[in-house]
């Protein structure tokens, strides 16, 4: 009687799914007022997702999550919007105004999907900013030649970040950038992540603070201040002047 009860329990453990590989304690993404961690989302408050997604981004009391097919919204760990994709998504940019880069152009919850080859892009009021392999777009109108790696919206202007140096639109005015930076946002400042740390840049690109260590990912956002991925997978809060939080 004992073997056979040790037989079944062998059975059964082996019939057992295995624990999913994507929700490991390295799946970790950073956003503006937490973490997301497998598929729960950690900020003020705490809530499950239907799976891991790939992409999470916040703007004021929203949070905004993509998967690979499908958009959704949340207000206080609940559901308030679900927007399904035509094409499968890359990445999600919630300010100051939400779109989603597809894997072949990009997508608005007004306008739909729009051909735009973007490497990156931002949505402001006034429109759609992108970058590809020619330079800075408006909607379809190219504004300025360059390799750009990342446009972000600042204030009431638009920066579109190349290796070495920024452009920031209108006004076609250049500013020099952190060597090898890899991650940035805007808040105000410029915030981007190098190999050495995090540095805060005003749009005049003075240096207006550096946070050292080794880091893998940062968002950051004027109401939640900026949130780092370190290369163990912790989670550090800093204040937008780059001092601890906690």
């Amino acid at each position: 009687m004992r073997s056979w009860l040790v037989l079944t329990l062998l059975l059964l453990g082996a019939c057992a799914p295995l624990p999913s590989s994507q929700e490991t304690s390295a799946d970790r993404l950073v956003f503006p007022g937490g973490w997301v961690e497998g598929r729960w989302v950690h900020g003020e408050v705490s809530f499950p997702l239907p799976a891991p997604p790939l992409d999470v981004d916040a703007v004021e009391d929203r949070i905004e999550v993509l998967f690979p097919y499908v958009w959704q919204s949340y207000r206080d760990g609940e559901l308030t919007e679900r927007h399904d994709l035509p094409a499968p998504a890359r990445a999600l940019r919630a300010r100051p105004q939400p779109l989603v880069l597809l894997e072949d152009g990009v997508f608005t919850p007004e306008g739909g999907r729009r051909g735009y080859p973007a490497r990156d892009a931002v949505r402001t009021r006034d429109g759609v900013y992108w970058i590809d392999d020619e330079g800075l777009w408006f909607e379809r109108e190219r504004l300025a030649d360059g390799r750009f790696e990342r446009v972000l919206a600042a204030g009431d202007e638009v920066v579109a970040l190349a290796r070495d140096h920024a452009l920031r639109w209108p006004g076609e005015r250049t500013l020099e950038l952190p060597a090898e930076w890899f991650a940035a946002d805007a808040a105000g400042d410029l915030y981007l992540l190098s190999p050495d740390g995090v540095h805060r840049l005003d749009l005049e690109g003075y240096e207006l603070g550096f946070y050292p260590g080794a880091f893998e990912d940062l968002a950051a956002s004027s109401d939640a201040g900026v949130w780092l991925l370190d290369e163990g997978g912790g989670v550090r809060h800093l204040d937008l002047r780059l001092e601890e939080s906690w």
